[in-house]
């Protein structure tokens, strides 16, 4: 049986409910916004058959729109934890939304036959998150962990620069919430407590997922493309957040 939007089935619905709660086990853990599993899974699952060579723009857009309920929940935990450092904020969200809309006009580029250029450029990214995170765990093998005191920022412009533009950039350009680029780079560059950048992260996300989406769905939009109208995006946003939560 299959579904008037796009022909996707009811086991591809099911899926994409397991697919979000993967994506949740993940962000609250991890800090990061599901992004890097519930795109490619899409991909996977669902291709270009039912919303047609734009699909790409519309699996970002349900991932960022999935991520914000996801880190909302997780940023409330974290706060609860009281693990959240907030002057830290203060420069990494603002800077964060510019970049988003950085990444987001860039994506704009690559519609139609081009977007193979933006999944090959997540391809690329997932590669080198993975290859960056194997070569952290091997070169820390055996080296005591950091002081239990979390430093107090100064410098909010520094630290929006070196954490959020990136991580906004990477959420407009690639649809993922940018926790993959904050967490570690909170954690190794300013020598941030692991908790404490997981949970930073996950506050960052809410801010920069909800931008990234907005212009997102705008972007759709205004591409005109009959096959992909940002409302499916978050249709299947709406299939994904149950299981994320």
């Amino acid at each position: 049986m299959d579904f008037a939007l796009g022909g996707v089935s009811i086991p591809q619905l099911l899926a994409l409910l397991l697919i979000g709660g993967l994506a949740g086990v993940l962000g609250g853990l991890l800090g990061i916004g599901g992004g890097l599993v519930m795109i490619p899974a899409m991909v996977l699952l669902l291709g270009e058959r039912c919303f047609g060579a734009n699909s790409f723009h519309l699996y970002k857009l349900a991932a960022l729109t999935t991520a914000i309920v996801l880190s909302m929940r997780a940023a409330q935990r974290h706060a609860q934890a009281r693990a959240i450092v907030p002057r830290m904020l203060k420069g990494i969200i603002p800077l964060g939304l510019v970049g988003t809309a950085v990444g987001v006009g860039v994506a704009c580029l690559f519609t139609n036959d081009m977007t193979v250029v933006l999944r090959r450029t997540f391809g690329a990214f997932m590669l080198a998150a993975v290859a960056m995170n194997v070569w952290r765990g091997w070169r820390l093998r055996g080296v005591p962990s950091g002081p239990d005191r979390c430093p107090h920022p100064r410098r909010w412009l520094r630290i929006g620069t070196v954490v959020g533009f990136p991580a906004g950039t990477v959420a407009g350009l690639l649809g993922v919430g940018g926790g993959v680029w904050a967490v570690p780079i909170q954690h190794f560059v300013l020598g941030v407590r692991l908790p404490n950048a997981i949970a930073n992260s996950s506050c960052m996300i809410v801010g920069l997922a909800a931008g990234a989406a907005v212009l997102k769905a705008l972007a759709i939009a205004h591409m005109g493309d009959p096959q992909a109208p940002f409302w499916k995006g978050l249709w299947l946003a709406a299939w994904l957040a149950p299981g994320a939560m």
